[in-house]
């Protein structure tokens, strides 16, 4: 490490922070630091692995790239215990994720400007979209090129997932070909975050290109262990490093770019919470802010199973060694073939309910059946997901002590509100229907799951709750909010409340959950945040 003073401290060289990093350095009279805990994508073996797009089979089972946080199911979900992964290395989990480029509904970001934060609605946040944006298929009043994060079509579709969208469409649902365009609802192949057939996260796009800025020092593998607060003003951080701890000063702001988990943790490690609850753990109260760790949101999801009697879909065994065979060459040569797949390649937007203004269910479809612990399924099936875009229910997390070790309890609360979970029993029907459309009669053989037995809603809502699994899109655990909402833990420009110099700028700080993935929103925010920080420090 060269220096331990800079102007600008940022925690998480994640989908957010490699933005913020990015931006700030631009400016050669500030010198900007970026912590990450996980190792760099820099190096061999785990940049080769990050880059690869089905890499994340071998980067989510180690302890070293995933933080291997779970929910804490309660009675309402069978008591289970539900792995909800995040990207522990640079990139965060934009090195681990689906690749998917989804922004939302226009109207949910009107919707955090309704909620009493100027600047976020959908006009305000579509020109931040637009300018980290390179669209390999042209840029339009939607979209733009030029901009740092590569967007492309997916290299190589399955013949399953081919029968998947006509099967959508003999159901009578629309296609769509832009679900970032005028509308969401239809079906069709998504747009990924790739490059020349490889995984294009957020340090490839943003900080690669950078590091040569002498202003600008990126540390890995450097735990953070509190923010050292003085006088009611964030003076630094407290990291270990190379097996010691020191403190590393900030003479302006230091910034939580971790993530709907991590970021709300720090707070409360470094006597920022609810105060009742941090003293239970031998904190001091610093800053009381009751909603740190509140207001958790995540899109659950449920799975229909089937075999596929073609041999077509994507697994590994005596059969498909040869094709397999093949697609290593052809990715090695060409940059092509099926390693260039990102496992989810389609899905759509339906309303459950003719009546909703907009979407309430996302369908995910992968020609794989789910295989946990295994590099790939050796059986053949496919995987219809069914996610809850706007769940009402809300869950929390807690610190499980003041170890910063330690992992922080998380409830998801999943289904705790009715309307959930008649929405993903509908969800679970009509992709039931989607899947059983004459286009999939050559590949369609017994369903696994739900299994034909499960008829009635009341057995769908059962097998739901026994088996729902995350989306892995956790946020809003630091909520942005007006000083009248009392679980607002940062205002418009993400500074937190009640302490100085400090801000969230990550996922966490949605107070409403955004009806997609969450990657490229999170982008964004880092784009916005960074322009606050800026335009203040002017």
């Amino acid at each position: 490490m060269q220096d331990t003073e800079f102007d600008y401290i940022i925690v998480g060289a994640g989908s957010s922070g490699s933005v913020v990093a990015n931006r700030l350095s631009a400016d050669p009279s500030v010198r900007v630091c970026l912590l990450e805990a996980g190792p760099s994508d820099r190096e061999l073996i785990t940049g080769f692995k990050s880059r690869l797009p089905i890499g994340s089979v071998w980067l989510l089972p180690s302890a070293k790239t995933n933080w291997s946080y779970f929910f804490k199911g309660g009675e309402n979900l069978a008591n289970r215990d539900i792995p909800t992964h995040r990207g522990r290395m640079s990139g965060g989990s934009s090195s681990v994720n689906g690749m998917v480029y989804m922004r939302g509904h226009a109207s949910d970001y009107d919707e955090w400007r309704d909620l009493g934060n100027a600047g976020w609605g959908w006009d305000d946040v579509l020109p931040l979209f637009k300018k980290q944006e390179n669209r390999e298929r042209g840029g339009n009043a939607l979209h733009g090129v030029g901009g740092e994060l590569n967007v492309a079509e997916l290299r190589t579709q399955n013949p399953v997932t081919c029968a998947f969208l006509d099967a959508a469409g003999e159901t009578q649902y629309p296609s769509n070909d832009d679900f970032n365009g005028e509308r969401q609802d239809g079906f069709g192949p998504w747009e990924v975050t790739q490059k020349n057939g490889q995984r294009w996260n957020a340090t490839r796009a943003f900080i690669h290109p950078v590091l040569q800025r002498k202003n600008l020092e990126v540390i890995n593998n450097c735990e953070t262990l509190k923010v050292e607060i003085v006088n009611k003003r964030a003076s630094g951080v407290l990291i270990r490093h190379e097996g010691r701890e020191l403190m590393i000063a900030a003479r302006r702001e230091v910034i939580l770019c971790g993530g709907a988990y991590n970021s709300p943790k720090l707070l409360m490690l470094s006597g920022i919470g609810d105060g009742e609850a941090l003293k239970q753990h031998g904190i001091a109260s610093v800053q009381h802010v009751p909603g740190v760790g509140r207001n958790l949101q995540d899109h659950p999801a449920s799975w229909i199973e089937f075999e596929d009697i073609s041999g077509q879909s994507a697994a590994l065994n005596l059969r498909t060694l040869p094709r397999y065979t093949l697609a290593v060459l052809q990715y090695a040569f060409r940059r092509s073939g099926p390693l260039t797949t990102n496992a989810v390649e389609a899905g759509g937007f339906i309303r459950t309910d003719p009546t909703l203004a907009k979407p309430d269910i996302q369908y995910v479809f992968m020609p794989a059946i789910r295989a946990p612990g295994q590099f790939m399924p050796s059986q053949h099936g496919f995987t219809l997901m069914a996610i809850l875009l706007r769940p009402k229910s809300r869950g929390y997390m807690e610190l499980a002590s003041a170890d910063p070790a330690a992992k922080p309890i998380l409830h998801p609360n999943f289904l705790d509100d009715p309307a959930d979970t008649a929405a993903m029993v509908r969800g679970t029907q009509l992709g039931r229907q989607i899947l059983a459309a004459p286009a999939l009669s050559r590949h369609r053989g017994r369903e696994i799951t739900p299994g034909e037995s499960v008829t009635s809603s009341e057995a769908i809502e059962a097998y739901i709750r026994k088996t729902i699994m995350t989306s892995y899109h956790p946020v809003g655990t630091c909520k942005m909010a007006p000083a009248s909402d009392p679980l607002g833990v940062v205002d418009s420009r993400l500074r937190v409340r009640g302490i100085e110099s400090l801000r969230v700028i990550d996922s966490s700080i949605m107070p409403t959950i955004v009806g997609g993935n969450t990657n490229a929103p999170s982008m964004a925010i880092g784009e916005k945040g960074a322009s606050f920080v800026m335009e203040d420090a002017r």
